[in-house]
């Protein structure tokens, strides 16, 4: 079975980035911010950050999200592709400009070269599949958090 361009990307950037993030942990109550339409990824993402002694701000709009992260200088938001209020792509945007340079994660069902790249675009960071699995949320937290942490000291 032929893998697509996505698949063989994210392969080789997860081979990449084992070793970095073990390195440089994220620190014990970093928080990030987070808009999750769905309650099983919002427990799923409560209970990682809870085992990994992070801290979550959950909001309910992009809006709200983006107010919350400028305040508390988020490194990371996750934000989900189903929520209402507005059109993901401009949210992805809208996030990814913040003064800190927070890492945004988009949450979608779709997951495919053509989202990826096109979260890529609007400033993106990467995209996790729903429903959401503690284990990639964990890598996709700890690998955004180690490209904000890099940025920040340069």
């Amino acid at each position: 079975m032929r893998q697509t361009l996505f698949s063989r990307c994210r392969s080789f950037f997860l081979r990449l980035s084992k070793p970095d993030a073990s390195k440089e942990p994220v620190p014990v109550r970093a928080t990030i911010v987070a808009i999750v339409a769905d309650e099983h990824d919002r427990n799923v993402l409560a209970g990682a950050c809870q085992r990994q002694e992070w801290g979550v701000q959950f909001c309910g709009t992009y809006q709200a999200a983006i107010e919350s992260a400028n305040r508390i200088q988020a490194p990371v938001i996750l934000c989900d592709r189903d929520v209402t209020g507005s059109e993901w792509r401009h949210a992805v945007q809208a996030l990814a400009a913040s003064p800190h340079g927070a890492r945004v994660i988009l949450i979608s069902r779709v997951l495919d070269d053509y989202l990826w790249r096109e979260v890529g675009l609007k400033g993106g960071h990467d995209v996790l599949s729903k429903p959401l699995q503690e284990d990639d949320v964990v890598r996709a937290v700890k690998l955004a958090w180690s490209y904000w942490n890099s940025t920040v000291k340069t």
